[in-house]
């Protein structure tokens, strides 16, 4: 008789383990489309072999845990592709928004503005005593200024929408950092109580993936599925503690510190590098850029400008005001008085030797060389950004695909499972079934 009921009782682990199966299995197809989650699977193992004076005997089968199918390597990939391509998505938009500020094909474009002030000059010269003329050289002498104060200002505008960009980027990285934490706690409640941690893992998985966008992570598991995250040096997460992070200016330079411990983070890569890096280092040399260009273009028609005498025989007149492209402006002591602009060179009034050497300036390298040079490095720059984020998105597809191959869900494989459980547990009652009518039999021959 105890050899029946040992019978009973592997059959009943049986159905257990066929009831836990169907559990996971029905989980896994209620979140085939929960993004972030990673397969589940029953690991299942016979028990301990029992000794007996009639010999040994299986006691069946019994439920060791519940395996999520994952590929830390993959996991991984994922996580750093994201991160390279959060940073030249940021970089591309940046590099963009310049490339069509200062090289817009128009005619309100820049350069074209330069050539337009400089044929002035060069019609000047054909007839300098023209007033038609004087003021077409001054019309287009402030359309010319006008685009380098917008140029500057718009400039500072980029400059000031990547610092309110930054800003909300950082409280997200607290954010997300608060909510690992909160995970972590989760997860270690979950270990010490022997419960599964699957499902938490796969929420703390999302978050670091999109938290890799922002941020360069160092990222490592312990035995309870909590998580220790660093960036640039800096611990964001270990277990339920999470560091916040804040910025910083200093010399004009922007910083991002943590505000536990004050220490700054050196960070490499990421939607945070690229934006801190346009603040700090980009935006400011293109500003510097057009600032030279602009101090270029005032001293070099100035040094011209000043040695030429205008039509009332003044000289040393400066045809520009001002020491960049913030500032840069026509002369108002010009703008009051035509007849002060310089085309002459010895006094004569139909001399033009002075409006033919400031035309000449059209080819100026310091001038429309260096505007060219400018517009395009950053169009360069531009293109290598968008490629370069173009390639990581098609490397980030195929890992998602491989993922998606290894860690989805697949409605056909799970129908097997449903069947194969759904059999075992039928089979394990029939034998319930079975040995019962045994029993009876026994009892009947008994009584």
């Amino acid at each position: 008789m105890s050899g029946l009921f040992g019978i009973i009782e592997s059959a009943k682990k049986a159905i257990h383990s066929s009831r836990v199966g169907m559990e996971v299995t029905s989980h896994n197809v209620s979140n085939v489309n929960t993004p972030g989650y990673t397969r589940q699977r029953v690991e299942l193992s016979s028990t301990d072999v029992l000794t007996s004076k009639r010999g040994m005997a299986n006691a069946g089968v019994k439920v060791i845990g519940i395996k999520q199918i994952r590929d830390e390597f993959v996991e991984s990939e994922i996580r750093r592709v994201s991160n390279l391509m959060g940073t030249y998505s940021v970089e591309r938009e940046i590099l963009g928004r310049i490339e069509s500020l200062i090289n817009e094909p128009s005619d309100v474009g820049l350069g074209q503005l330069i050539q337009n002030f400089f044929n002035a000059f060069d019609d000047l010269a054909k007839n300098p005593e023209d007033r038609a003329l004087r003021v077409t050289v001054v019309q287009t002498g402030k359309a010319l200024t006008q685009r380098y104060k917008e140029i500057f200002q718009r400039l500072l505008g980029i400059k000031k929408d990547v610092l309110s960009e930054l800003e909300a980027k950082i409280k997200s990285v607290n954010e997300s950092v608060s909510e690992i934490a909160k995970l972590n706690q989760s997860a270690i409640n979950h270990h010490n109580t022997g419960a599964e941690t699957n499902d938490v893992r796969d929420k703390i998985n999302q978050k670091l993936k999109e938290l890799s966008k922002l941020v360069d992570v160092v990222v490592k598991f312990d035995e309870s599925g909590a998580v220790k995250i660093s960036a640039g040096g800096v611990t964001l997460v270990d277990k339920n503690f999470a560091t916040n992070l804040e910025l910083k200016f200093s010399d004009g330079q922007v910083k991002i510190l943590s505000n536990t411990e004050n220490l700054e983070l050196k960070l490499n890569s990421g939607e945070i590098f690229s934006l801190q890096n346009s603040f700090n280092g980009l935006i400011p040399q293109m500003i510097q850029k057009f600032d030279q260009l602009a101090s270029n273009l005032i001293s070099r028609v100035n040094e011209f400008h000043r040695n030429g005498y205008g039509l009332d025989g003044s000289i040393g007149n400066d045809f520009f005001a001002g020491t960049g492209a913030g500032s840069i402006q026509v002369s108002k002591a010009i703008i009051n008085d035509l007849n002060k602009i310089s085309a002459s060179m010895n006094g004569n009034a139909g001399d033009n030797k002075i409006a033919l050497a400031i035309a000449s300036l059209k080819n100026d390298e310091k001038i429309s060389g260096f505007y060219n040079s400018v517009v395009s490095d950053i169009g360069l720059r531009s293109r290598i950004s968008s490629d370069n984020e173009n390639l990581q998105q098609m490397i980030l597809n195929q890992l998602e695909s491989q993922r998606d191959a290894i860690s989805g869900v697949s409605i056909d494989e799970e129908m097997l499972n449903m069947i194969k459980f759904q059999k075992m547990f039928e089979a394990s009652a029939r034998v319930i079934q079975s040995v019962n009518e045994m029993i009876d039999a026994v009892l009947s021959m008994v009584r």
